[in-house]
């Protein structure tokens, strides 16, 4: 296999983990430590853990995220024993990737939404969090 390379440093090839099997791969790049995944027939993700993933897992099944019930339970989950300091830092990363796109952030988990529907939710999920609406507020 040619090596693959890091979403984000673009030139810092990856180091396989262990736990990969024929389901999928696990890489890590050793530069910025972001962690992805690769599953046949689908290109190199982030991996379960990374901000996105996380902002996802709760709307994996819903056709239309970007609805405000859902904007609600996500932010509040997100928010949930994290200080503002780690809310911050998930908004961060959410955004790099927004504003500069490597990945198909549908593959990530299989959603059912299209890769535009899951943009714009991650776009208001972070507008949400960053005003610091909590859940009282939905």
């Amino acid at each position: 296999m040619d090596h693959l390379y890091c979403l984000r440093c673009r030139a810092e090839p990856l180091q396989r983990l262990d736990g990969s099997d024929a389901e999928i791969e696990f890489f890590e790049c050793s530069a910025c430590r972001r962690q992805y995944a690769l599953r046949p027939g689908k290109g190199l993700t982030y991996r379960w853990g990374h901000p996105i993933s996380l902002a996802l897992y709760g709307v994996i099944f819903d056709e239309s995220p970007a609805d405000t019930k859902q904007l609600c339970k996500v932010s509040a989950h997100l928010q949930g024993g994290r200080s503002d300091v780690e809310i911050a830092a998930l908004v961060k990363e959410i955004r790099f990737e927004l504003s500069e796109p490597t990945q198909q952030v549908r593959d990530i988990l299989d959603c059912r939404a299209t890769e535009q529907k899951l943009r714009l939710f991650l776009q208001l999920l972070c507008d949400r969090l960053e005003k610091g609406a909590k859940p009282a507020r939905c």
